[in-house]
């Protein structure tokens, strides 16, 4: 059995601009510092970030040679003692209160995984991004579409059991959480992933609009990895307008910021569908 309750795992490779940010919110976190452990693993960072790390006394620092965030999360995996696996990265922050929240719902009879929500700091066009994917979270995990499910290891929590059942994140640049997500859907069925808006971690790298849009094409791009998963599809127009329509009369938009967010939306689904084609051309787009 597992010594511990959580097991915080934490890849990196050249976040020093960040990384005390984030083992300094671990180190607040309102869950007893005896029950949970924090595991970093450098991803052949070369900007310092594994000098900053080791001046946190009881934080584990491992390395992982082989190139890849999945691949330093597995690695970090094998060397975790927790019954629950808890997963942020370098460039967030996690409120006091996430691993509490976390753990208090990975202890639900049935459920393996659970997603929390995702802040960023301070910006008017940000704040209705994270509204609108808010409303897109609650559409998607409160419903039954498996082809929609989707998962981001900036701020998962997993059973260790999970994991031991359906094997470790596939090791390829971008979107193994995504699989990894259906893989757990197909195998226990929707009722098993929560999404919890309670357990907050703020994004630290996600400081403006652009950052944003740029982050759009990536995935875009990243999406041919899932993409061949089995019976997969993306939000329908109307699926994307009924969700503007709730985040809008939910935050009380004014007229300028329904356009803002309108505008913002439709630019990030030309840069997500670009970011595809670019990746497997006309073919796959």
């Amino acid at each position: 059995m597992p010594a511990l309750d959580i097991s915080v795992i934490v890849p990196f490779a050249d976040a020093a601009r960040y990384i005390a940010r984030t083992i300094e919110a671990l180190l607040a976190q309102r869950y007893p510092r005896d029950r949970y452990e924090i595991i970093l693993v450098d991803n052949n960072s070369g900007d310092g970030s594994a000098a900053i790390a080791r001046r946190y006394p009881g934080v584990a620092l491992l390395s992982e040679s082989r190139r890849g965030a999945y691949a330093a999360r597995n690695r970090g995996l094998a060397a975790a003692a927790g019954a629950v696996i808890a997963f942020t990265d370098a460039d967030c922050a996690p409120a006091p209160a996430w691993l509490e929240t976390m753990a208090g719902v990975l202890g639900h009879p049935g459920v393996g995984l659970a997603l929390g929500r995702m802040v960023s700091p301070p910006s008017a066009s940000l704040a209705l991004l994270s509204a609108y994917e808010h409303q897109r979270a609650l559409y998607i995990f409160g419903g039954r579409v498996r082809e929609l499910y989707y998962g981001y290891t900036n701020n998962m929590a997993v059973a260790r059991a999970l994991f031991d059942s359906i094997g470790v994140f596939a090791e390829v640049d971008r979107g193994a959480d995504v699989v990894f997500v259906r893989r757990a859907c197909q195998a226990l069925g929707p009722d098993a992933i929560r999404y919890v808006p309670e357990a907050v971690v703020e994004h630290l790298e996600m400081t403006g609009a652009r950052v944003w849009l740029r982050k759009m094409f990536v995935y875009g791009r990243s999406s041919r990895y899932y993409r061949a998963t089995p019976a997969t599809r993306t939000l329908t127009g109307a699926e994307r307008l009924d969700l503007f329509r709730r985040t809008v009369r939910g935050e009380g938009c004014a007229l300028a910021e329904c356009a803002r967010l309108f505008a913002l939306l439709a630019a990030g689904v030309a840069l997500h569908l670009l970011g595809r084609w670019s990746a497997t051309g006309p073919r796959g787009a």
